[in-house]
């Protein structure tokens, strides 16, 4: 079973933010596998930067839910999430998606991710990691997924696409 965490940021230098945050994660969890980076418009609060998000798996660490999502919460903020608009621009956002198979809900998360399946900057990458063959047997996903997000070609920070 995994931990599976969605990272996403949209200010500043994005890969180096999903870089910094992945490298803050690893400092807690063991990671198993990872999907390649994508790049989406927002949702929701659309008046901001377009997004760069990546899906990571862990080993499930030995800490309950909620303790998880604090460990999230202060990276977050280690790393200079300040939230003043809420699902505004940010430098980094982490979120749980899966933990196992497990289905929770407490007074501040609940697992699955309650819009993952909605998401195709959350859907796609999902698809690439090894535990989406365990999830896909016991959740269902959208057979069709909108191409709302695309794979993010690295070699566009240097040719000044961005």
């Amino acid at each position: 079973m995994s931990l599976i965490i969605a990272t996403g940021s949209n200010i500043g230098n994005k890969e180096e933010n999903l870089r910094n945050g992945k490298a803050a994660l690893l400092k807690h969890f063991e990671i198993i596998s990872e999907s390649r980076i994508y790049k989406s418009q927002a949702v929701d609060y659309t008046n901001q930067p377009s997004f760069l998000n990546q899906v990571l798996e862990f080993k499930i660490p030995d800490l309950n839910a909620d303790s998880i999502m604090e460990q999230l919460i202060k990276i977050e903020i280690e790393l200079g999430r300040k939230k003043t608009i809420d699902k505004g621009p940010r430098v980094i956002d982490l979120d749980i998606l899966f933990i196992g198979l497990e289905k929770l809900k407490t007074p501040t998360l609940t697992v699955p991710h309650p819009r993952l399946f909605e998401r195709s900057f959350v859907l796609l990458p999902l698809r690439e990691i090894n535990f989406y063959t365990v999830l896909n047997k016991s959740f269902k996903f959208p057979d069709e997924i909108p191409p709302t997000a695309t794979p993010y070609d690295l070699t566009q920070i240097t040719s000044g696409i961005l």
